[in-house]
């Protein structure tokens, strides 16, 4: 069976995350002197609060349209009178 060029490109990159997964997994469990994971033994329950204090909007805004403070000069070639 002929492979094309990307599809053979697309194994190895896949072999190599797969590789790389596992080479990462070993360093873990290496690392943790032990292969099993980790269990959380107590679970907390989920507390239920504001968590925003509710505040009035504003009446407006604090700016109604943006200005700018400098303007450029338009340069040669964009203008017909040069």
């Amino acid at each position: 069976m002929q492979l094309s060029q990307k599809m053979q490109a697309a194994l190895v990159a896949g072999a190599a995350v797969l590789a790389a997964g596992g080479f990462a997994a070993a360093l873990e469990v290496e690392r943790l002197g032990s292969a099993t994971p980790t269990v959380l033994s107590s679970v907390s329950e989920m507390t239920l609060g504001d968590t925003a204090t509710p505040t009035s909007p504003p009446t407006a805004a604090p700016v109604s349209v943006a200005v700018p403070s400098d303007k450029a000069d338009v340069p040669c070639g964009f203008t017909s009178g040069c």
